[in-house]
């Protein structure tokens, strides 16, 4: 499935959590896995094991 990290495209396997997108994320782009939380679209803070669906929008830094 594909989700959003920091507004990158990333390819995850159904049933991911937002961590392994985050994991995917780094790979991806070739840097450090972040360190710190987790917030949504709309700058709530999300636990690392939080389920992730088609299309979501995660970041590793406050969004706004």
């Amino acid at each position: 499935m594909r989700v959003y990290v920091n507004n990158a495209e990333v390819s995850i396997f159904a049933g991911a959590t937002a961590q392994d997108a985050v994991r995917r994320y780094s790979t991806d782009a070739g840097i450090p896995l972040p360190e710190g939380e987790l917030y949504d679209v709309y700058g709530n803070v999300i636990a690392s094991d939080s389920p992730m669906s088609e299309g979501r929008r995660i970041f590793t830094h406050h969004p706004f």
